[in-house]
């Protein structure tokens, strides 16, 4: 097996690179208002790796790169019309960032007793991405990256439609019958 496809490299490894990337990027851009819609576009690139931007998105795990590509785009608009907020608040939204991204990974910890490795992966990878503004901004308070809600918007986007993929996964199709393998046929029919 390859390095870059391994699961661990997938999720632990390659989105917080990216978003390190991204938000360092940015910030030598932009500047530091910028900066951490950096960490959504290092998770739209290794979400690019694994599951792949694929159209028509058929499945629930084939649909997120699309919600967090939007929430992404939602999440500039809404950094481009907001003003700058106060620079003077110690925490400079590192508690928002961190409460997200322990979020993530009880949603990943419960896709993986769930059953679905890939949802626990995926959230796994959202939460990578969210630590990286948070850190940035608690190591690095004189580079002056805050993180505001709007920045964190395609993580959170993200998280919220892995949750409800994997509440989808565990309901039962009408009849009482899982839809998810298209080709299961009962034999009693």
């Amino acid at each position: 097996m390859e390095l870059l496809h391994h699961p661990a490299t997938q999720s632990l490894v390659l989105p917080p690179l990216l978003a390190w990337l991204g938000v360092w990027l940015l910030r030598a851009i932009a500047g530091a208002r910028w900066a951490p819609l950096g960490a959504a576009l290092g998770l739209l690139a290794a979400l690019a790796v694994l599951p792949g931007f694929d159209w028509p998105a058929l499945s629930r795990v084939q649909r997120l790169p699309w919600i967090v590509l939007a929430a992404t785009v939602l999440a500039g608009a809404w950094l481009g019309i907001a003003p700058p907020g106060p620079g003077h608040r110690r925490l400079r939204g590192v508690a928002l960032a961190a409460g997200l991204t322990i979020a993530s990974l009880a949603l990943a910890a419960l896709a993986a007793l769930g059953g679905s490795l890939l949802l626990a992966q995926l959230a796994v990878m959202v939460a990578a991405a969210t630590a990286v503004p948070g850190l940035w901004a608690w190591w690095r308070p004189a580079s002056g990256v805050r993180v505001p809600l709007a920045a964190l918007l395609p993580m959170l986007a993200g998280g919220l439609f892995i949750a409800f993929a994997l509440f989808a996964a565990q309901q039962p199709g009408p009849g009482g019958q899982d839809d998810s393998d298209p080709y299961y046929t009962p034999q009693w029919k």
